[in-house]
């Protein structure tokens, strides 16, 4: 045996399957080899689509193509004329069992035609003999196998999604698939329409209405421009502005399950623990309450820094409807124990202010609170030295202050002595203890604002 003869036969050999098999020759296998030594190459033998629509049947996948089956090959030094072939199989929608059987169906093509060039005679059977003795295709648990299957199907249905042509329904008129797109509704149009249709949407702020645009999709709102598609037609610009739109109509439409990081620098939309009620856990780090947006503070109640305003939306909430959403929130926040407390504190508060503006005059000047028990309508503030009539408030004349009561203009005229009440005891008396003064001060500042 000379190693230049099988030189030379293998030479041949690999011309004649570069001839019938290379690039554009055929499109039933693709076959491609090194001739450095020892010579080495693969062959990819495509599996015809009736043929695949048969092996996948029952299989709850909506392909129509199968990834070709792989023959890779290494010859030895003494091929063909004494040495085998050195062969692997491979496919990945092939079982181990149905791959081992293919290897034993070649080696016995081996045994008879020991001597001569078998890959050509390999190629055929894996055309025809052993794809025919194929039962079904085996979709195996691993996700990479099934992607690459996906893959493959998405790149065949582009390819014969671009030989055809079609016509726009936005231009109405007719284009090659190369520059059209099809979404995942069925519905066709050319790139330049969508990606101008889908481009105006993002500039107005309108994400939830990046749909198809057929009327028959727009009225059922049942067909959203998936993210894929958006890679395909719109640039990285624009597609960062709907990504930005669309969190932020997320987190801002279900403020029961989402919440703004409030860390100062970060601001990311952060969903809430599925766990822990109100817990919610920013990438940055920050644990935060999802309602007050202060640090987690654990089942505790969250903690109110403005009571009257929690008061006042609490009141609010529960006028408006008892059951109502914002009032069941704010029991939750806040605890209902503690709101109908601060209701209690709240009317009582309101029942001494009330009294406070019923029975007290401020001073005109200095506005201290000033109480008149028993005496005539003649005050003076003892803060600021000011004269004034307790009944409207007008400053009077130290020198002569009861000409205020004595004019006939005066709307006070003769009422220096009305509302006396007693016959004895100091005519005026001021309320000097600060936190009565406080609560007078309160009561008439309220009715200023």
């Amino acid at each position: 045996m000379n190693e230049d003869e099988c030189s030379d036969l293998q030479q041949y050999e690999m011309d004649a399957l570069a001839a019938i098999y290379g690039e554009y020759a055929d499109d039933t296998a693709r076959f491609e080899y090194s001739s450095a030594q020892p010579v080495s190459g693969s062959v990819e033998v495509e599996v015809d689509p009736g043929v695949a629509q048969q092996l996948i049947e029952g299989i709850d996948m909506s392909i129509r193509h199968l990834p070709p089956i792989k023959m890779s090959f290494t010859l030895p030094p003494a091929y063909p004329l004494r040495d085998a072939p050195q062969i692997d199989v491979s496919c990945c929608w092939l079982d181990g069992q149905a791959i081992e059987a293919a290897k034993r169906q070649l080696a016995d093509i081996w045994e008879l035609q020991q001597g001569m060039g078998v890959l050509h005679s390999y190629i055929d059977a894996l055309k025809y003999d052993i794809l025919a003795s194929v039962q079904k295709a085996t979709i195996g648990s691993s996700s990479n196998d099934r992607e690459t299957i996906m893959a493959y199907d998405r790149k065949q249905k582009r390819k014969e999604f671009e030989a055809q042509s079609y016509t726009c329904a936005i231009c109405i008129e007719e284009q090659s698939g190369k520059h059209c797109l099809q979404l995942s509704c069925g519905h066709v149009f050319c790139r330049s329409c969508l990606s101008s249709y889908l481009g105006i949407l993002i500039e107005e702020g309108s994400v939830n209405q990046l749909q198809c645009p057929d009327m028959r999709c727009r009225k059922t709102a049942s067909t959203p421009v998936t993210e894929a598609e958006m890679d395909e037609l719109l640039s990285p610009e624009q597609i960062s502005r709907y990504r930005r739109l669309y969190e932020q109509r997320k987190i801002d439409g279900d403020r029961s399950r989402y919440a703004w990081c409030p860390r100062a620098g970060c601001g990311r939309g952060v969903e809430s623990d599925a766990q822990i009620d109100r817990l919610c856990q920013c990438p940055c780090g920050y644990a935060f309450c999802r309602l007050c947006l202060r640090t987690w503070h654990g089942p505790n109640f969250c903690e109110i820094k403005s009571v009257q305003k929690i008061v006042e939306m609490y009141i609010q909430a529960v006028r408006e409807d008892e059951s109502s959403v914002k009032r069941l929130k704010m029991e939750k926040q806040y605890g209902l124990g503690v709101l109908q407390k601060l209701l209690r504190e709240h009317e009582q508060e309101h029942a001494s202010i009330d009294y406070i503006r019923s029975s007290t005059q401020q001073c005109p000047k200095c506005r201290f609170g000033i109480e008149k028990t028993y005496g005539c309508n003649h005050m003076h503030c003892s803060q600021c030295d000011t004269h004034f009539c307790y009944l409207c408030g007008t400053l009077l004349n130290k020198e002569n202050p009861t000409s205020h009561f004595n004019a006939a203009s005066s709307g006070c005229n003769r009422r220096l002595f009305e509302g006396i009440e007693g016959t004895a005891g100091n005519p005026e008396e001021q309320i000097e203890d600060d936190n009565f003064n406080l609560m007078i001060r309160l009561a008439f500042d309220s009715d200023d604002e």
